[in-house]
């Protein structure tokens, strides 16, 4: 297999990008994996949190907070795997021999980590864009009930590629995929594979539900994000929020919404926004808007 020679940029001032510079080589035949780093920190640990939707930021799309009245304790959503492609606009663009990645995961306490000793639970699919090896590659569907698995957890021999229809479910003892296949609808269809584990949702808040749209680092490599892959747009649906006193909001109605931001990639990366009447969250890949 070729070797992957990893592109970054660096910003040289707040207005101007340098030129790429190249990053370690991946240089053995294990599949790519991505390094799941936990959301931000609370303020008892000493973390900044983030304020402004103009600030940087490696994760977007919505996150909606639980009610006075119940805690967060299920999380559901239905979306489309994106294709990965390689970026054709942009401080990242063109480089035929990069890799590229998207990660898209829903959550509950998974995007402000506002949860003390940031607990969170949370599961979704990376897709990859390989120039090295012909392109696009496999997604890997994962879920990470804790700190300690940044790397994440796989299904088992759970499979799925662009184009299916995947269904999530998190809850504080478990999290649960179906993968329907490229399909339009789902209404009355049975699942073609259904993948299932046991997570511990011991010391979880239940303060938020997430949609999320994040550009993790690669495993093995923590300082730099990957460049962004070009996904076109994914949305989530089918939304469902359980809460603990045994309702359930089947929108995102209310919920707070920011962009993936990286200067060094172009400045605004995605476009996300929650659908009229919050029935849906998307998020668009944008270039430097």
């Amino acid at each position: 297999m070729k070797s992957t020679t990893l592109l970054t940029t660096l910003s040289l001032a707040s207005t101007a990008l340098s030129t790429a510079i190249p990053l370690p080589i991946r240089t053995n035949t294990r599949p790519i994996r991505l390094l799941h780093k936990p959301p931000l920190s609370p303020p008892s640990q000493g973390a900044r949190i983030l304020s402004s939707q103009s600030e940087e930021s490696t994760l977007g799309g919505a996150h909606l907070p639980s009610p006075p009245s119940g805690k967060v304790a299920s999380v559901t959503a239905t979306f489309t795997i994106p294709h990965a492609s390689m970026p054709v606009t942009g401080p990242t663009a063109n480089n035929t021999v990069g890799l590229y990645a998207a990660s898209f995961h829903i959550g509950i306490d998974s995007f402000s980590g506002l949860c003390p000793n940031n607990r969170f639970i949370r599961a979704g699919v990376d897709i990859f864009w390989d120039g090295t090896i012909g392109g696009e590659q496999t997604p890997w569907v994962w879920y990470q009930s804790s700190p300690a698995d940044e790397d994440g957890m796989g299904f088992g021999n759970f499979s799925a590629k662009a184009g299916d229809v995947v269904r999530f479910v998190v809850t504080g003892s478990e999290v649960k995929v179906e993968n329907y296949g490229n399909v339009t609808c789902t209404k009355g269809l049975k699942a073609r594979q259904v993948g299932v584990q046991r997570v511990d949702g011991g010391g979880l808040c239940g303060g938020e539900a997430a949609w999320a749209v994040e550009d993790f680092p690669l495993a093995g490599m923590p300082d730099f994000p990957v460049a962004l892959a070009d996904f076109g747009g994914v949305v989530f649906k089918n939304l469902e929020v359980g809460f603990g006193n045994g309702t359930v909001m089947r929108n995102a109605e209310g919920a707070g919404v920011r962009d993936v931001r990286l200067a060094a990639q172009g400045g605004r990366l995605t476009d996300c926004v929650v659908g009229e009447g919050g029935g849906s969250v998307r998020c668009d890949r944008v270039v430097g808007e």
